[in-house]
């Protein structure tokens, strides 16, 4: 049979002081884990939770924000279109608004159109009537002036005195308008 050789027993090391040393180290590493798990346990899972715990209420201050936003866009958009049909409102009295001060304008206008209109025509008609007096003032100066002349010219029997006598008071009346 095969007799294991105390030198190569050592080379692998799977002698008797080799197990105790594995067997103490186990034992070691058992005990620091269970101490440490001991001591840190509860600090390392209240960090952990405490940790969780921040999370959470980020990701429910995320919510809430979010919830909040989008109330607050609701809002706005609310708030915008309220100021949309306050804004046609307000143009819609303007335009009407508008209009009547339009019509009050034109109708502002055409009285004193009229009025203008009027006074014209007075005005035309009193230089008119003027001019006709004037007309009528001028006539009687000129037959006035002609009966002068013929009377002056009366013992003048000839024809071409009369005729040249009625010419000269019908270019002193010029384009006179005898119809009144």
């Amino acid at each position: 049979m095969f007799t294991p050789d105390a030198d190569l027993s050592r080379i692998f090391g799977l002698d008797i002081d080799w197990l105790v040393a594995t067997g103490f180290a186990w034992i070691n590493l058992a005990f620091i884990i269970l101490l440490l798990s001991w001591l840190l346990y509860k600090p390392v899972n209240n960090f952990l939770a405490a940790r969780r715990e921040r999370i959470a209420n980020q990701i429910e201050a995320t919510k809430k924000n979010l919830h909040d936003s989008e109330e607050s866009k609701l809002l706005y958009l609310d708030r915008l279109a309220k100021i949309e049909a306050e804004r046609a409102q307000i143009l819609s009295d303007a335009r009407k608004i508008a209009a009547s001060k339009e019509v009050d304008v034109i109708e502002k206008a055409n009285r004193e159109a009229d009025e203008i209109r009027m006074r014209a025509h007075r005005d035309i008609t009193l230089k008119w009537q003027e001019a006709r007096d004037n007309m009528r003032v001028q006539i009687i100066e000129v037959s006035s002036e002609m009966a002068g002349r013929l009377v002056g010219e009366y013992i003048d029997t000839a024809a071409a005195t009369k005729e040249r006598l009625l010419n000269q008071a019908i270019m002193d009346l010029g384009d006179v308008n005898w119809n009144g």
